[in-house]
């Protein structure tokens, strides 16, 4: 299965998805937090937690992709953290910010064309 080093760091969109999910975090990633994302795009995705998590820690996350039955495993990093006092997006719950860091080819094309999908609602901002 091919790796892409890097997931280009673009504006995409943001779709309102639930995958659930296992996030294995902490010293040797034994730990392990069940929950929901929120949103996702090709990029990352936002998980509703109140679990502490810091700028940057870097997280193992399986997930199966909603309507394609694809089961993904990848690394990835919290690129910010809202919280509940003062949160960085008033409009979402307190949770994380994922940025994916190993998406393959493979799974990466899956979220594209589940994100293309016409029935999964958009939670993008309208253009102007």
């Amino acid at each position: 299965m091919e790796t892409n080093p890097e997931i280009p760091k673009t504006e995409s969109t943001r779709e309102c998805m639930k995958a659930e999910l296992r996030v294995y975090y902490g010293p040797s990633q034994k730990r392990v937090l069940y929950g929901f994302s929120v949103d996702m795009s090709s990029g990352g995705l936002f998980l509703k937690t109140e679990t502490p998590f810091s700028v940057n820690e870097q997280v193992m996350l399986s997930f199966t992709l909603p309507d394609v039955n694809k089961v993904v495993n990848c690394s990835a990093k919290v690129a910010w953290v809202n919280l509940e006092d003062g949160p960085s997006k008033p409009e979402l719950p307190t949770g994380i910010g994922l940025q994916f860091l190993d998406l393959s080819t493979e799974y990466l094309m899956s979220i594209q064309s589940l994100l293309k999908h016409d029935g999964v609602e958009s939670i993008s901002e309208p253009e102007k």
